[in-house]
C-alpha cells in the first residue's frame, strides 16, 4: 500500500476511537449501563451518515483504475446489524474495562438512569467521526488524483520510449525491389 493513503487512513480510524474512548469516559465515570447501546446506535448511524455524505475514494478502486468499469454504488446500510452489534460488543468491553479499573481506585456506583450530560459522550463522538471522514475523503480524493497523474505520466513515459525502441528496429531493415529484408535474420 502506498504510504501517501496511510494518513487519509489514519483520519477515517479517528472516528471509532472516538466512540471507544467515549465507551471507557462513560465506565470510568461510573454512567450509566444505558449509555452503551446509545453508544453502538450512534456510531452505527454516523457510519451510515458518512457513507452516505462523504465515501471514501479508496472505496471503489476498481472504476479508478479502468475507465471502462460500471462505477457501482455502495449501500450504506450493508452490514449494519454487523456494525451495530459489533458496536455495542466492542463498547461494552471498553466500558466494563474501565469501570474495573475505575473500581480499583474510588467505589462505584452506577448510575440508574441517563442524564442529559451524557448526551455529550453520544455528540462529540459523532462530531470528531464527521469532520475527521470529511478530511480524510478529501485528503483521500487528492492523493488519489496525484497517484493517477504519476500513473499517467509513468505509462506515457514507457509508451514513449517503447514506441522510439521500436522505430530504431524498423530503421535497421532495408527494402529491396519490394522484399524487406531484415539484416538481424540469417538465410
Amino acid at each position: 500500500m502506498p504510504t501517501a493513503l496511510l494518513f487519509p487512513l489514519l483520519l477515517r480510524v479517528a472516528g471509532p476511537v472516538a466512540f471507544v474512548m467515549a465507551a471507557l469516559t462513560a465506565g470510568a465515570m461510573n454512567r450509566s449501563f444505558l449509555i452503551i447501546p446509545l453508544l453502538a446506535l450512534t456510531a452505527t448511524a454516523t457510519t451510515i451518515l458518512i457513507r452516505k455524505l462523504s465515501p471514501s475514494p479508496v472505496m471503489n478502486l476498481q472504476t479508478m483504475l479502468n475507465p471502462n468499469a460500471s462505477g457501482q454504488v455502495q449501500n450504506a446500510y450493508a452490514g449494519m446489524g454487523r456494525r451495530f452489534g459489533i458496536g455495542l460488543v466492542g463498547y461494552l468491553l471498553a466500558f466494563g474495562l474501565a469501570a474495573l479499573i475505575a473500581a480499583l481506585f474510588q467505589e462505584t456506583e452506577f448510575q440508574q438512569a441517563l442524564a442529559t450530560t451524557d448526551l455529550w459522550l453520544l455528540l462529540v463522538p459523532a462530531i470528531i467521526a464527521g469532520i475527521f471522514a470529511w478530511l480524510s475523503a478529501r485528503s483521500g480524493a487528492n492523493q488519489m488524483a496525484e497517484m493517477m497523474g504519476q500513473m499517467q505520466s509513468m505509462f506515457s513515459e514507457m509508451q514513449a520510449q517503447q514506441g522510439a525502441g521500436q522505430a530504431a528496429n524498423d530503421d535497421d531493415a532495408f527494402t529491396v525491389e519490394g522484399e524487406v529484408i531484415d539484416p538481424d535474420k540469417k538465410s
